[in-house]
């Protein structure tokens, strides 16, 4: 694993592929450009839709691509994307361990192979150990000609003799813009404190998409401009459906992501409108678990186990489309409602 080297002829995976100086490999077909970078962490940079140029993941504008290493602030070197966050969110102490802040597995670098790359499907394989758990982690990534769906297939394997609690969540920054609009199949949404956003002081749960606080009226589902200054953190477990996704209007384009409603039971949205740091992005976090870290989460009962030799499955598939004009509720799903 590692370094393959040279371009495939003619094929979908470029192994070449460098960002400001970070190797890093491309995918890409007709419709899709997909970047990925081992030693930043396993993390998906791009996703583009390459007949508009539109990229549907968040760029920071002020932190560039950069190896990632033990001992690194999150925060301060997240370029956007789309991470692995394993085996916690906020860095906690449990079970006499250390965690890290967001865990471990967005600390480079992840092994890799191209497993497959016959010019009409590519398959990459990735994979990473978690230092602060007896636990691999390993990815298979997959785009096909003709298709606007990028699959993500992952196995989590206990390679220890004791059962594990952990908290994994994906970590999608979203590239929003004023009409943006996010898409969920619930009803209710629980609200994060300090990051209250449109909820009124001292509401700890929303209705969705419409609630009505303080006086006024919100579709929750629309994004805010950057100029109201706001930073919410919303969660639900409320899901009909294993799905979420973010609509651009303006770029006619969307994202959703299709998940495992049994393992990924809960849905984080942490919205940035020119609050937290200055940014403007949208997160959405299919996660096992409530926010929290993993001591929080295993004190209330709602981390994830994983027997001692155990392993699981789950498949993941991001789908790009088209988005339909007008706009459908930000409790309906836009892929059914998108153009053919």
């Amino acid at each position: 694993m590692g370094s393959a080297g040279g371009r495939l002829p003619r094929g979908l995976v470029d192994p070449g592929h460098v960002r400001s100086g970070v190797p890093g490999i491309a995918l890409e077909t007709e419709e899709l450009f997909v970047s990925v970078f081992p030693e930043a962490g396993g993390k998906v940079l791009d996703l583009v839709h390459k007949p508009t140029g539109f990229n549907l993941l968040w760029q920071n504008p002020r932190v560039g691509l950069q190896r990632t290493y033990a001992g690194a602030a999150f925060d301060d070197v997240w370029c956007g994307g789309w991470d692995e966050l394993f085996p916690t969110d906020a860095p906690c102490t449990f079970d006499g361990n250390s965690f890290h802040d967001h865990g471990d597995l967005w600390i480079g670098p992840w092994e890799w192979s191209i497993e497959h790359d016959d010019g009409e499907s590519a398959t990459l394989f990735l994979r990473r150990f978690s230092p602060s758990l007896p636990c691999l982690m390993e990815k298979w990534i997959t785009v096909a000609r003709g298709r606007r769906e990028i699959a993500f297939r992952h196995r989590l394997s206990n390679v220890g003799a004791q059962p594990v609690s952990f908290v994994w969540s994906l970590h999608v920054a979203h590239a929003i813009g004023p009409g943006s609009r996010v898409h969920l199949p619930a009803s209710r949404l629980g609200v994060e404190p300090p990051y209250q956003g449109r909820a009124q002081p001292g509401e700890r749960e929303l209705s969705w998409p419409a609630h009505e606080g303080g006086g006024a009226r919100w579709d929750l589902s629309r994004v805010p401009g950057p100029g109201s200054g706001l930073t919410e953190w919303f969660h639900t477990r409320d899901l009909s459906e294993g799905w979420c996704a973010v609509t651009h209007p303006a770029a006619g384009l969307g994202l959703a992501i299709a998940f495992d409603r049994d393992l990924f039971s809960t849905v984080w949205l942490f919205g940035v409108y020119g609050g937290w740091r200055g940014h403007y992005v949208l997160l959405t976090e299919p996660s096992t678990s409530p926010p929290g870290s993993l001591a929080s989460n295993a004190a209330a009962g709602t981390a994830a186990t994983l027997a001692a030799g155990a392993a699981l499955e789950t498949d993941v598939v991001a789908t790009v489309f088209a988005a339909a004009d007008p706009p459908v509720p930000g409790n309906a799903s836009p892929v059914a409602a998108a153009p053919r």
